[in-house]
């Protein structure tokens, strides 16, 4: 009899409006190469459920379609301190490894975000990493690290 490890994974991300065709097809190819099960483990989701889509929602997804479970913390609010910053922490807590899936640049024609916002680069991890734009999720993979887990940033 072979036995189990878990393997409670973190993918979070960009939010839907960063993604077009391409861009999101990558994604997804990179979320099942992720979230790939073997005979030697079983592997969890753990993600945010945004309700913005994009990453979070992709990986459900794409874990619904390799029939593996999920644990999704969404946020109480829309609100960081009493929402996001909460649930992102809860991720983080959950995870065995963390992995932020995030785009190099906007999409053809963005112009700014919901808050009418557009940043050039991602404050959350400026220390090295390969130049993206500005995502949420990289405080939570950040988050995650500092608890001592494996941390990975894929950039699109």
């Amino acid at each position: 009899m072979v036995s189990s490890e878990q393997r409670l994974v973190a993918i979070v991300g960009h939010a839907g409006d960063k993604f077009y065709e391409p861009s999101e097809d990558k994604a997804r190819w990179l979320i099942r190469e992720i979230l790939a099960p073997n005979l030697f483990e079983e592997v969890v989701l753990v993600s945010g459920g945004c309700h913005q889509g994009g990453v979070d929602i992709f990986a459900e997804e794409e874990a619904k379609s390799l029939g593996l479970d999920t644990l999704i913390f969404k946020p109480k609010n829309l609100m960081w301190s009493t929402g996001f910053k909460p649930r992102n922490i809860q991720i983080a807590k959950a995870c065995t490894e963390a992995h932020c899936i995030v785009v190099a640049d906007y999409p053809p024609g963005y112009t700014t975000d919901d808050k009418g916002l557009r940043f050039p680069t991602c404050y959350h991890c400026g220390m090295g990493q390969k130049p993206h734009i500005k995502s949420g999720g990289c405080w939570t993979v950040k988050r995650a690290g500092s608890d001592g887990k494996p941390t990975f940033w894929h950039i699109i």
